[in-house]
C-alpha cells in the first residue's frame, strides 16, 4: 500500500529549493557585478570635442587603451556608426578605427551648419583579446563640436 508523502518532508524540500535558488541567486549577481566591474576598467575611452568656424570642417577623435596585458585585435573591423544630428553634416555616417601604439583611434569628420554647441552621437564597435579570448565591445559615443561665426 503506497502511502503518501508527509507534509513535513514537502515543506523541507520546499524549503531546501527555495535556499538553493537564494544562494545561487546570490552567487550569479555577485558573478555578475564583478564581471560587470572588471570590463569597466579593461577600457579607456578619451573624447576630443571639436571647435571650428559654421562650415569650416572640424574632427572629432576618440581614443579607446586597452589595460596591459590585453591587445587590440588586428582583424576585427573597429568602427563609430554616427547618427545625423541636427545641423551638423557628418563626413561619414561610419568612421573606421585605425591601431596605433595598442589603442584605436577614431576621427570623425564634421561640419557645423549653424553657431553652437551641438552634440553628436553614435556607437563605438571594437575587440581586443587576452591570448586566445576574443571580446568584442560596443560603447556609447557623445561629444561636441562648437561652431563659432
Amino acid at each position: 500500500m503506497l502511502r503518501e508523502p508527509r507534509p513535513v518532508g514537502r515543506r523541507r524540500h520546499a524549503f531546501a529549493s527555495g535556499l538553493v535558488s537564494a544562494v545561487l541567486g546570490v552567487v550569479l549577481t555577485a558573478a555578475t557585478s564583478s564581471a560587470v566591474e572588471d570590463s569597466k576598467s579593461l577600457v579607456d575611452i578619451t573624447v576630443e570635442n571639436a571647435v571650428a568656424r559654421v562650415g569650416e570642417k572640424a574632427v572629432i577623435v576618440a581614443k579607446i587603451s586597452v589595460r596591459d596585458g590585453l591587445q587590440i585585435t588586428d582583424s576585427y573591423r573597429h568602427r563609430i556608426t554616427v547618427s545625423p544630428a541636427e545641423d551638423v553634416e557628418l563626413e561619414r555616417n561610419v568612421v573606421r578605427g585605425v591601431i596605433e601604439d595598442n589603442s584605436i583611434l577614431f576621427k570623425v569628420g564634421v561640419i557645423a551648419k549653424r553657431a553652437g554647441a551641438h552634440t553628436v552621437r553614435g556607437i563605438i564597435r571594437f575587440s581586443y583579446h587576452s591570448g586566445g579570448e576574443l571580446d568584442i565591445r560596443t560603447a556609447h559615443f557623445e561629444a561636441t563640436v562648437t561652431a563659432t561665426e
